[in-house]
């Protein structure tokens, strides 16, 4: 009896021969199969959030890593060597296990990153545990070096093992009342799918609780107001270097607040992360919980570690709850219906004042004038609504992006701030903490200053604009927000112009670069742009005459459209809605490219590689860059072509902004110019500005050399179809057999998987996958180019210590062979990423399902490269190097693994299984 109904349940779970007569409402194993498979459902519909977390993740335990907790010392004394992490020497212990959590978390990151990018793996039960293995893992190493790296007593470190336990025993609670749940429901009473307003919240939960967790993360473990340098006394005790400088019970204060923040916003990512935890998490208000303490701990925080009086904090803390009542009162005043009727009225008041169209109309012209408009309102209103919801998220990320440089820049001026007051009877009037600057070049600080504000302002301008319906389209329909644009843009070079150079000639030559990119922009701007006026106008016409009558020739001839032969005319026409497409996407990607190198070659141009002078010497200015003084061409030409990159950057922004003028210069030459100055200034800068010697530069432009023949062969591999034809025979013999292979146990019935060789090529991973690598390539390039300015273990500061260099990277000096390891792994990493970007803004490349393939497999060479960075420059001795080597070896070993198992050997033990199964249900 027994063994016929373990045969009949057994027969469940297989092919239906005979049907039982009394089945089970759900068997236990398809029950368990089903539930796998809705958890990587739903993993799969968040996977750009967890690659974004993943991404985020990695970009701060790498830099965590090259600049641990505690600083450098800054000199050779005491038995140290300059450039050794301080808390190598001072807390051994506590910097070992800091060291060994951050690498396992930095190394967990990469694995998301490469397990997310494999779509091939995506659909099986191998991934979803591989994935979930891999988060795991990150957190709890954040957790650990958080723990080990933010403070230095085991009372504090307690605190946060505390919080660990707490957070474990809550997921573990959760966990089990889920599972509880689902087997007393039999599976039958499955939940709903989650109504858009509750997706809506989670991924905004996420994003924020991504975004603190990073935060919290580094001010963890850079407390505010740096470490000390060697060993003191003061009233408070004994203090060892590598020791906070925060006075005692401020410290503790900000210590447990951000503890607190940093817990809380993992905790909210975990129950965010998995679809069952996510669903008790809103029915049970936890994730609530959570994000309002994570939200406490950063005011907390923020009030304790932002000001050194207790008068301060509780004016930042009094601002919250102004904030607060303010809201509030808002709220309530909302809420009444006299309220609303005024803000009714005084909204369609301010659209009828917007339609420009509609304000000197005569009455004699309502049969008409007023429906021609009208007609012409109607139809021109969608047109900027969509254009809006296609590039909200870019204009956003252009005006934070702006806002973000401008402020630290504001708050951080080139040339740095005076160290003492001024010494008596000098003539010069300055205080500690003034910027120097404003003492030693008035004139170029002012301009600074006044252009920087200028295009902060412009940046807030732009955000307040995109956050209101309203007033965005009308913006967009009439130029408001392209001249706000603008206007930012030219105070980004107005402040670099006087910012990033001390010498007259330099700022010209900014000036210089600039003209070309405005010439070709107000030609257009006036020619194209005037179509956004009244349709009515008949003196535009005329006027765009005139204004292409002065046009040279020759400039015509350059930006014009390239066309070929009738046929291809002929075939174009006919793909016009899906050349649209295509060139938005392009429009897109390099929107996001410009903005991103835009605010790298600022922030490089404002605080250049080597650091300013911080006192007046023989030959040198205080405030003046340390690199021009001591290699004066090096930083000509870092900063020639930094100033480059960033004018072309910034030209690509303006051709982008205006979606007429975006689609001429996609389709012409213009674009083509300043992407290539783009690419060029920023290799050059980064060859200049990453070494002081040749032969590093020399192994520099070799890579640029071997990216540009990488770029070569991958057109001809994706133009000529010969080549094409021979690569997918090589392909087919050695993995065509196990690709044409499906399966049914060890695969999960992803939404976005291939149904089909017809439906492969529509696969929405294809599309998708090229924005990921992007963002990846980006991101890379981004964290490479920021380390090479400013390697590990700092530069040195002055001359007064024997023969070193002011200037030059310390670890160079003092362990020149991990040195260079850094150097060669960081700037691989930096030509892969470029490489990748260049080769994804080729259409024939970007489309094309090799190539992208070919591209996966580069940007595994950038994560190798980040890896090898990382181990060189995180540690100096050889057994942490070897800790970090090993996870490497053992991460690659897994994922070789991980593949051939869930492709070749499951398929096999599927087939086996199978056998059995039909053996034991005959």
């Amino acid at each position: 009896m027994l063994r016929s109904q373990s045969s009949r349940r057994r027969g469940a779970i297989s092919v239906s021969v005979d049907p039982d007569p009394d089945p089970d409402p759900v068997p236990e194993p398809r029950r368990r199969r089903a539930a796998t498979s809705a958890a990587a459902d739903f993993l799969w519909e968040l996977r750009k959030y967890v690659l974004l977390q993943a991404t985020l993740a990695a970009s701060v335990t790498y830099v965590a890593g090259l600049s641990p907790p505690g600083g450098f010392w800054p000199d050779n004394a005491g038995g140290h060597l300059a450039g050794d992490p301080v808390l190598q020497a001072t807390h051994p212990g506590r910097y070992k296990v800091f060291f060994y959590f951050n690498a396992t978390a930095f190394v967990a990151s990469v694995v998301t990153v490469n397990l997310l990018l494999v779509q091939s793996l995506s659909r099986r039960r191998w991934w979803l545990r591989a994935l979930q293995a891999a988060m795991v893992l990150n957190q709890l190493g954040l957790m650990g070096a958080y723990a080990a790296g933010s403070c230095r007593e085991a009372a504090m470190s307690a605190y946060v093992i505390a919080l660990v336990a707490i957070v474990s025993t809550y997921v573990c609670a959760h966990v089990l009342c889920a599972l509880r749940t689902t087997r007393g429901g039999g599976g039958q009473n499955a939940a709903p799918e989650a109504p858009e307003a509750v997706e809506r919240a989670r991924k905004d939960l996420l994003i924020f609780a991504t975004l603190a967790a990073t935060v919290t993360y580094q001010a963890g473990l850079s407390t505010p107001g740096g470490f000390r340098s060697s060993n003191s006394q003061d009233d408070d005790g004994d203090h060892r270097a590598g020791d906070p400088l925060l006075g005692g019970h401020r410290f503790m204060a900000f210590f447990y607040l951000n503890t607190t923040a940093f817990v809380a916003s993992l905790v909210v990512v975990m129950l965010l992360m998995s679809r069952t935890m996510s669903r008790h998490g809103f029915r049970s208000c936890a994730l609530w919980v959570c994000t309002g303490l994570a939200i406490a701990g950063l005011t907390g925080a923020f009030a304790v570690g932002s000001s050194r009086s207790v008068k301060t904090s509780v004016y930042v803390t009094a601002l919250l709850a102004a904030v607060l009542l303010y809201i509030g009162l808002q709220v309530l005043v909302f809420w009444c219906e006299p309220v609303e009727n005024w803000l009714r009225d005084a909204k369609d008041t301010l659209r009828r004042y917007l339609q420009l169209d509609h304000q000197h109309d005569p009455p004699s012209s309502q049969d008409h004038h007023p429906v021609h408009q009208v007609q012409v309102q109607i139809s021109s209103d969608p047109d900027a609504d969509q254009l809006l919801k296609k590039s909200r998220m870019y204009l956003l990320l252009l005006g934070i992006l702006a806002a973000g440089v401008t402020y630290q820049a504001g708050l951080n001026p080139p040339g740095g701030f005076w160290q003492s007051n001024a010494p008596a009877g000098s003539g010069d009037h300055y205080l500690a903490g003034d910027p120097v600057l404003h003492i030693t070049y008035p004139l170029r600080y002012l301009a600074f200053f006044y252009c920087n504000a200028t295009a902060f302002v412009a940046s807030l301008v732009i955000l307040v604009l995109l956050l209101s319906s309203t007033f965005s389209t009308q913006g967009i329909k009439y130029s408001a927000l392209q001249i706000a644009m603008i206007l930012d843009l030219l105070g980004l070079i107005g402040a670099y112009g006087a910012g990033s150079c001390r010498q007259v000639s330099k700022s010209v030559y900014v000036s210089v670069i600039v003209v070309p990119v405005f010439l070709y922009v107000g030609i257009h701007a006036l020619v194209f742009m005037l179509q956004v006026f009244p349709s009515h106008a008949t003196w535009r016409g005329m006027v765009k005459e005139k204004l292409e009558q002065p046009v040279p020739e020759w400039l015509k001839k350059l930006f014009e459209e390239p066309r070929g032969t009738g046929e291809e005319e002929e075939q174009e026409q006919e793909q016009h809605e899906d050349m649209k497409w295509k060139l938005e996407k392009r429009r897109k990607l390099l929107l996001l490219l410009a903005i991103l190198a835009a605010g790298l070659t600022y922030q490089a141009g404002m605080s250049p590689p080597g650091g300013f002078w911080q006192e007046n010497q023989t030959g040198h200015v205080v405030g003046n860059p340390v690199l021009s003084d001591n290699y004066p061409r090096r930083y000509m030409a870092f900063f020639y072509c930094n100033a480059t990159a960033f004018v072309a950057s910034l030209g690509i922004i303006m051709l982008l902004v205006n979606r007429k003028l975006s689609t001429r210069g996609i389709q012409s030459y213009a674009i083509r110019v300043c992407v290539i100055l783009d690419l060029i200034g920023l290799l050059g800068a980064f060859a200049a500005g990453s070494t002081r010697k040749v032969s590093t530069s020399i192994y520099v432009f070799a890579l640029i050399i071997a990216a540009l023949l990488c770029i070569a062969l991958q057109v001809a591999l994706v133009v000529s179809k010969s080549v094409q034809a021979l690569l997918q025979r090589f392909l087919s013999a050695f993995f065509g057999s196990v690709v044409d292979e499906e399966e049914d146990a060890g695969q999960l019935p992803h939404t976005a998987a291939a149904d089909g060789a017809a439906a492969r090529d529509r696969d929405p991973w294809y599309e998708k996958l090229p924005k990921y690598l992007l963002l990846l390539a980006a991101l890379a390039a981004a964290v490479t180019y920021q380390a090479a300015m400013n390697p590990p273990g700092g530069l040195w500061g002055d001359t007064k210590n024997g023969h070193h260099i002011a200037g030059h990277p310390v670890l160079r000096s003092t362990y020149t062979k991990r040195y260079k390891a850094f150097f060669y792994c960081n700037a691989t990493s930096f030509m892969a990423s470029l490489a990748i970007m260049v080769l994804l803004l080729i259409k024939r490349v970007s489309s094309a399902q090799a190539a992208i393939l070919a591209l996966h497999a580069t940007m595994i060479l950038t994560l190798f490269g980040l890896m090898g960075a990382y181990a060189a420059g995180s540690s100096r001795r050889l057994r942490t190097c070897a800790y970090i080597l090993a996870l490497v070896i053992g991460v690659s070993a897994y994922i070789v693994v991980l593949v051939f198992v869930s492709v070749g050997i499951a398929e096999r033990m599927r087939l086996v299984m199978r056998k059995i199964r039909e053996q034991l249900i005959r």
